[in-house]
């Protein structure tokens, strides 16, 4: 898939790839995870690739999205104030383990944790990919969603789309004609039209991560 390009203002949020198509005031990002430069996490217990985050005035997290891999048992770092919610990618299984109780990440079922949690995984012989999305606690909340034959997007403060296996199709006033292959995705600010997506072929999955301000 080729990036496609329009001149617009720097936006506030970060991401590790992707150029920005901006129209009025919605900004669109194309990403491929493959390209994103490899972290190593401070305790040496995986790596992760940034997709988008936005920051505070202060360098503070307000919500990240990452793809982290995890290559044997590891000790998540802990991040109070923040809510966290993983998904694995690949097939397999992720334990996830706390003084306060246990989660079984199986592939495409989210689980949430509070960031504030030391927790232990447990994982397969084998490294394993996982999509970490962490939001601060009382500003920000996500809804991470997997699809595998359709989906529709309806508009929201920031929304990603991440392709994991086969071949989607997006239809839009804007998008209309561009298809998602594995590993790469849309990363849509100020959406305000609806978005369809549909499955090419048996097999294929896609991730739907939106993320909007808490209403106080």
């Amino acid at each position: 898939m080729t990036n496609r390009t329009k001149h617009a203002a720097p936006l506030r949020s970060t991401a590790g790839a992707g150029k920005p198509l901006s129209v009025s005031k919605q900004s669109l990002h194309f990403f491929d995870c493959t390209q994103l430069a490899p972290e190593a996490w401070a305790n040496g217990g995986g790596t992760t690739r940034t997709i988008a985050k936005r920051a505070d005035d202060d360098g503070g997290v307000e919500w990240r999205v990452s793809l982290a891999t995890l290559n044997g048992p590891a000790k998540f770092s802990q991040f109070p104030g923040l809510d966290r919610t993983l998904l694995l990618l690949d097939d397999g299984a992720v334990d996830l383990h706390s003084q306060d109780g246990a989660w079984f990440a199986r592939p495409g079922q989210p689980v949430q944790f509070s960031g504030d949690l030391l927790i232990w995984a447990s994982v397969p012989a084998r490294p394993v990919d996982v999509l970490n999305v962490m939001t601060r606690r009382g500003a920000w909340q996500a809804n991470v969603r997997v699809a595998s034959d359709s989906l529709r997007i309806t508009a929201a403060s920031t929304q990603l789309v991440l392709c994991v296996a086969g071949q989607w199709s997006v239809a839009s006033a804007l998008l209309n004609g561009v298809s998602l292959e594995p590993m790469r995705g849309i990363w849509i600010d100020g959406g305000r039209e609806d978005i369809d997506l549909r499955a090419v072929g048996p097999g294929a999955r896609l991730v739907s991560v939106a993320i909007d301000p808490v209403e106080r």
